[in-house]
């Protein structure tokens, strides 16, 4: 009790002070409506900003989680497409129908979390790894066309190396008419690309929609990958270089999906093996 007499004491000039004050606005408030509206608005003013920085904190976290639901299912959608299925036969020569299918194809969430575009060696570093079921040699795709191949892998991350590469080398095929070649990235600019090995004797339409072929254990068939945007080529050769626009924006990209080919190691086995029983 001592203490806080002390206190007041030593203080009592402040006290006095502040008392005086609290007297004196409750006198000018309450003299006439328009000062205590004014100071309504302003509590209220006041109030209603910080609960809307409550809210906008709770509207990102459910979006987020929104989201994260959203791409799950989209994952599961991409994985029941036709060219993530296996269709299985019955005997030797005959098709099942339609509904016998196997899954070859099922694909993991992940978010990029690091990205280079300026280098002609660009990775990027995405939010899944070895816990996730994550493996070197998977495809990396988003929603409007290919990423590039996991290079490496720690328990929770992975490296991919992109199709913004220069060892990067993806097999595609024109649309249209089903021709492969191959893309590979000159290194110039970000959003371009060079498909070469299309025999000269097809036509080629500017604007033509690029796709995976579906040749190799990485990519399913039929993901987009861009648009032939020039052909390069001179007259007379017998192959052509066609300059393609990706369909994805690197600079944008934020959510992708890893694919998992679930008959990777039997396809390897026969490659390992040409010419000799399985």
């Amino acid at each position: 009790m001592n203490q806080i007499l002390q206190l007041l004491r030593r203080n009592l000039y402040i006290v006095v002070f502040l008392l005086l004050e609290t007297i004196a606005l409750f006198l000018f408030f309450n003299s006439s409506q328009q000062p205590s509206s004014k100071l309504y608005e302003f509590c209220t003013a006041v109030k209603g900003y910080f609960i809307s920085i409550g809210g906008d904190v709770r509207s990102k976290d459910e979006l987020k989680a929104e989201n994260l639901e959203l791409q799950k299912e989209n994952a599961w959608l991409r994985a029941q497409i036709e060219s993530s299925l296996l269709p299985l036969r019955h005997g030797t020569d005959t098709f099942l129908t339609d509904s016998f299918y196997a899954q070859r194809y099922v694909c993991l969430c992940a978010r990029i979390v690091s990205a280079t575009l300026n280098f002609a060696n660009n990775y990027f570093i995405v939010d899944a790894g070895r816990a996730e079921g994550v493996e070197a040699g998977m495809g990396v795709v988003s929603p409007h066309g290919i990423i590039g191949i996991v290079d490496k892998v720690s328990d929770h991350f992975a490296s991919v190396l992109t199709v913004l590469h220069s060892q990067s080398l993806v097999s595609v095929s024109l649309a249209s008419s089903g021709y492969s070649g191959s893309l590979s990235w000159p290194g110039i600019r970000y959003d371009e690309a060079v498909l070469s090995d299309i025999p000269s004797h097809v036509r080629i339409r500017i604007g033509e929609k690029v796709v995976t072929s579906g040749f190799s254990s990485v990519f399913p068939g039929g993901i987009p990958v861009g648009c032939v945007e020039e052909v390069l080529s001179e007259p007379g050769e017998d192959f052509y270089r066609l300059k393609i626009r990706f369909s994805e924006d690197y600079h944008s990209v934020g959510q992708v999906y890893i694919v998992k080919d679930l008959y990777k190691a039997e396809l390897e086995s026969c490659k390992e093996h040409p010419y000799g029983q399985i």
